[in-house]
């Protein structure tokens, strides 16, 4: 099951490595089409989430609902961290140079599995990421993170980003919040951002 839900794309090995983790409901080819665009030299590596079916694929079953379950986030930032090792190890990639980029429910799994060391790597583009507690924290002096939010946003607010900023500086993440005017959509504007703050800090 797990090798359908990764899909790759070549890149030079000279450049980092990019892992896209998805929102809800994402696919792989739209993150590959997107970590195109943000970095056009890498290698590219997306992993789609365990939890739910088409629409509702994500990493951690996250519903207005309920409380998110725990045991459940832990397991998948542990399986995320496993498989993009794996795969970075079997291509040759540099696992040390990993760019991990999320939007919504892949940001927030993004932002967790730095927290807690279970993601590799040196940087992080985080879209729009929800807060989740984390059970440990490990320090990433060397980490720079860029997390975006929108004004408008009705599921994931700027105070919220703004808190998931705050734990990882609380790691020692180095972080960069970008505000738009928009809602939960990423504008070209936040995406041509991350692309210019990607390239300065690569």
């Amino acid at each position: 099951m797990a090798d359908d839900l990764i899909e790759t794309a070549p890149g030079a090995n000279t450049a980092p490595p990019v892992l896209l983790l998805q929102g809800t409901g994402g696919t792989n080819t739209e993150m590959l089409n997107f970590g195109r665009r943000l970095a056009s030299q890498s290698p590219l590596i997306t992993i789609a989430g365990r939890c739910g079916t088409g629409a509702e694929r994500q990493y951690y079953r996250q519903t207005a609902a309920g409380p998110v379950d725990a045991e459940q986030v832990a397991a998948a930032a542990q399986w995320l961290g496993a498989e993009v090792t794996r795969i970075c190890q079997q291509h040759r990639w540099a696992i040390d140079e990993l760019v991990t980029v999320g939007y919504s429910n892949g940001a927030a799994m993004a932002a967790y599995g730095i927290r807690t060391g279970d993601l590799p790597g040196q940087r992080a583009l985080l879209f729009h990421p929800l807060w989740l507690a984390t059970p440990q924290r490990v320090q990433r002096q060397n980490y720079l993170a860029w997390l975006s939010a929108g004004q408008r946003d009705p599921l994931v607010t700027v105070d919220t980003v703004a808190q998931v900023a705050a734990d990882c500086e609380k790691s020692g993440v180095h972080t960069t919040l970008f505000q738009t005017g928009g809602s939960h959509m990423l504008t070209p504007q936040e995406v041509a951002a991350a692309k210019d703050w990607l390239s300065e800090n690569n």
